[in-house]
């Protein structure tokens, strides 16, 4: 039985929390850090930057979320300079490549909460500058561009401007947290496949944040990508969850064919309730051996951890695709 996994993780808070918690990436107590990612076969992390609600969990937008926002940025920065000879950032295809051969960890940016760009569809070339390939278009409140997991509320036409552009600066559009009808408004408008970076099957775990069956198909058919989430109230409505529960959501998106489009979005640092058994990163070896073990095929599990999001980040992420 293998010890180790490759993994390419859709989605985690872990940047805005060393920001905030002022702790060192190489080593700390959150669910990340990279002396824990080297246990791993190898690592490849999308971080994602969501900084529109404060200590207490209130909205935050304008200059707040702004500010929020280029402190925790700016200190990711200062960290991917201080571990250069570990990581590398990236903003294409060719530079996924390119750090694969350099033997380095591959990093990738993504906005969650576009607040903090004061939702502007004209401030996406300053995110693409700044090394963003992929942007949700709310968190868990509304604002101008759509509405919320919880709410009726749609694409906006300054949200439908926002998509346009964003596609075609070749940033892909995330939909964790959309409202299902905003959700249906996108897939009339889009011109490229779509990501829900962090959200499980709502076939399994009827909670708002997941999705149906409808939308996860559409998804899938479409050439998108599906990231597990690993928050336990989101993969069973009572938050008791473990590695079998975890398999029931892999199962059911499997069934819809997901094969090729099933990926992780753990979600770590940004919960604090995981399945039984997954304390951090390095517990995707676990969950791997404990698929192995119950069954699947280890091609599917290397489809699941690794190989489809890399396909999708290759295929999406041109060079070309620039502002």
């Amino acid at each position: 039985m293998r010890e180790r996994f490759p993994v390419f993780d859709l989605h985690c808070d872990t940047a805005v929390e060393l920001s905030l918690q002022k702790k060192p990436w190489n080593s700390n107590d959150l669910h990340i850090d990279l002396d824990r990612g080297d246990r791993l076969l190898h690592h490849i992390q999308v971080y994602s930057f969501c900084c529109v609600y404060d200590e207490k969990g209130l909205p935050l937008a304008g200059y707040a979320a702004e500010e929020r926002f280029i402190r925790a940025l700016s200190d990711f920065y200062t960290q991917l300079d201080r571990h250069s000879d570990r990581v590398r950032l990236c903003r294409s295809a060719e530079d996924l490549i390119a750090c694969t051969k350099e033997g380095k960890r591959a990093v990738f940016l993504s906005l969650e909460g576009p607040e903090a760009i004061s939702c502007d569809p004209d401030r996406l070339d300053e995110l693409k500058d700044l090394g963003f390939v992929m942007t949700t278009l709310t968190w868990n409140n509304p604002n101008l561009l759509a509405g919320p997991h919880t709410s009726d509320a749609g694409l906006t036409d300054l949200g439908k401007a926002f998509v346009r552009r964003a596609q075609q600066l070749g940033i892909v559009i995330d939909v964790s947290h959309l409202s299902e009808k905003a959700f249906w408004d996108l897939c009339d408008i889009t011109s490229a496949p779509i990501v829900a970076s962090h959200s499980n099957s709502r076939a399994i775990c009827g909670h708002s944040r997941n999705l149906t069956d409808r939308q996860a198909k559409t998804i899938f058919n479409f050439g998108g990508l599906v990231g597990l989430n690993l928050y336990a109230p989101f993969l069973s409505l009572d938050g008791k969850a473990d590695f079998d529960t975890v398999r029931r959501h892999v199962d059911h998106f499997l069934e819809l064919g997901g094969e090729h489009h099933l990926a992780l979005g753990g979600d770590l640092d940004g919960c604090d309730r995981l399945p039984a058994g997954f304390t951090d990163v390095e517990s995707y070896n676990d969950l791997g051996r404990y698929l192995l073990e119950s069954g699947m095929e280890e091609e599917l599990v290397n489809h699941i951890f690794n190989n489809n999001a890399v396909h999708f980040f290759v295929q999406h992420l041109q060079k070309s695709r620039v502002g």
